[in-house]
């Protein structure tokens, strides 16, 4: 088994707008709080190869993550299906891909996107070396950093995740996760890869090894609270105690590396024109509304409209995924719920299984079932900002059974 780490830098330029925290609020960029970075892992076993690959940013476009994929099979003969592309969610970098109010796309910044996730997969294949060790972790966050943000009552998953790579000849690789929607900094104009950004610097500082945090299904989980002028404290607190965490014990696994990918159905809502503009004026006159939200569903409404005759209730989706050890890591295309991870390891029958969100083109939120029938943001709200029809009541739950089952 061989392993290999390569980082680029790709800290957008200032003037961009910021992606997230609300509709059309120009949040521009004007100063870089800390570099963003895309990382890559390269893992190989006789001839298998693979790459798992983050971004410090909100989520990638489906054309980024194609043009990768074409870049790896052709430089590296790498099947599409054995990159796997996930961002972490951080709302204090530019956007890659519109969503309608929560930031503008700057199509210069967007361009260098893709040669810098080249650049750090070249690294990564490039700085290739024997395995020697394989271990894992997995521990629960001490204090109280997040919280669900859905439902007081939901579920929150405070464990962290680790797989430790010691390498012959080489420093060793750290790959670690957990769940938490990337807003510890707020509304500022710094352009920064939030505390996934401070978890990596403190794990490579107290560990001596090459470090990468991808987050897990974050669609529900918040950090907890803060004032404005303890944000970037806590941040630093919350790092510290995922690494803190993360560097529990470890327990041996066999250096073993396989993947691919899941290919499944998602059920969408389906909608005549009256129920189109039925949703669109709830929302509308829904009190809780993001201020902005009325002109959101409203362009959503018209776009629905005038693209009702090619509307479908189903659309296909990939899901990537590795086994590290015979560990699985799967990649959803979503901000996916707590409850939804729970339920793949459930299937899996395997804790230890890791559950990302936030993969490749972002396409929104995968809300349970519940939440549906509470009408909340995630279910309802956000569709009109990614241009989608509503999830299928129940869709999130299938889908979590269904990937657990092929894990399995």
């Amino acid at each position: 088994m061989l392993a290999g780490f390569g980082i680029a830098e790709m800290t957008p330029p200032l003037g961009v707008e910021l992606a997230g925290y609300g509709y059309y609020l120009k949040r521009c960029a004007r100063q870089v709080d800390d570099p963003t970075f895309a990382r890559a892992l390269y893992l190989q076993q006789e001839d298998q190869r693979y790459l798992l690959i983050c971004c410090d940013i909100l989520g990638l476009s489906a054309r980024i993550a194609a043009d990768v994929r074409t870049g790896m099979k052709e430089k590296y003969g790498i099947p599409p299906e054995n990159v796997t592309l996930v961002s972490i969610h951080t709302h204090s970098a530019a956007a890659a891909v519109y969503h309608e109010g929560c930031g503008a796309v700057d199509p210069a910044y967007v361009q260098t996107i893709v040669p810098a996730i080249i650049r750090a997969c070249d690294a990564a294949v490039a700085d290739a070396k024997p395995v020697s060790v394989l271990g894992y972790s997995m521990h629960e966050l001490d204090g109280n950093f997040i919280y669900n943000r859905a439902c007081d009552a939901g579920p929150v998953d405070r464990n962290v995740r680790r797989f430790a790579i010691e390498r012959e000849n080489g420093k060793n690789i750290t790959l670690f996760s957990c769940a938490c929607h990337g807003v510890c900094n707020g509304k500022t104009t710094g352009i920064s890869a939030d505390f996934a950004g401070n978890a990596c610097r403190v794990m490579a500082e107290q560990a001596d090894t090459l470090p990468m945090f991808v987050n897990g299904l974050c669609g529900d989980i918040d950090p907890v609270r803060v004032p404005d002028a303890e944000r970037l404290q806590n941040r630093q607190r919350f790092a510290e105690t995922i690494v803190r965490a993360a560097l529990a014990e470890k327990h041996a696994l066999p250096l073993t590396v396989s993947g691919g990918c899941l290919h499944e159905v998602l059920k969408l809502t389906t909608v005549t024109l009256d129920t189109i503009h039925q949703i669109a004026d709830a929302q509308v006159n829904r009190n809780q509304s993001i201020p902005g939200g009325e002109i959101v569903a409203r362009i959503w409404e018209k776009e629905m409209t005038e693209r009702f005759d090619t509307l479908s209730d189903k659309e296909p989706i990939q899901v990537h995924y590795l086994k590290i050890g015979g560990v699985p890591i799967v990649a959803l295309p979503f901000e996916g719920f707590t409850a939804i991870g729970n339920l793949i390891r459930a299937q899996v029958g395997n804790d230890r299984a890791v559950t990302l969100g936030c993969a490749d083109q972002l396409l929104g939120y995968l809300p349970t079932k519940d939440d549906i029938q509470r009408g909340a943001y995630a279910a309802w709200e956000s569709v009109f900002l990614y241009k989608r029809l509503p999830i299928s009541p129940g869709e999130a739950e299938r889908l979590g059974t269904e990937i657990g089952k092929a894990l399995r």
